[in-house]
């Protein structure tokens, strides 16, 4: 009885302390990134139709908002304010790059597929490379 008392507890502890080997590694990455981000200057890249409309700084504190054109009619209203960008208006039929709010990171970029219109956040060391290739800049 004291063999299988034993196994149990040295498998619990040991499972304990690969749960908190785990956490401690998570936090270590989250820690390093954040503290990467915060020393790295972001840009937000405007593409349309594959062609690289204009890179903005994304500086703590500026504000701009200015309205990219599209086609005979086509409009989106682009807004930078702290740091962050995004569409705030737009005639496409659906609104769903409005409805993708502010922007910081490059996990997501917005997209207005009826105006062929992406904005990517980029490092301002990586802002000369080239687009990426996808199904919307073909």
């Amino acid at each position: 009885m004291k063999s299988f008392k034993d196994k149990k507890t040295l498998g619990l502890t040991l499972a304990i302390l690969a749960i908190l080997l785990a956490s401690t590694a998570a936090l270590f990455v989250q820690f390093r990134s954040s503290s990467q981000d915060k020393t790295t200057h972001k840009t937000a890249a405007l593409y349309q139709n594959g062609q690289l409309l204009r890179r903005i700084p994304l500086k703590p504190g500026a504000e701009d908002t200015f309205t990219v054109e599209s086609g005979k009619d086509g409009f989106n209203t682009i807004q930078i304010v702290n740091g962050k960008v995004g569409i705030v208006d737009a005639n496409c039929p659906d609104r769903l790059c409005v409805k993708m709010g502010m922007i910081s990171s490059s996990a997501y970029p917005i997209s207005c597929l009826p105006h062929k219109l992406v904005i990517q956040i980029e490092n301002s060391e990586n802002s000369k490379e080239e687009p990426p290739v996808d199904a919307l800049t073909q």
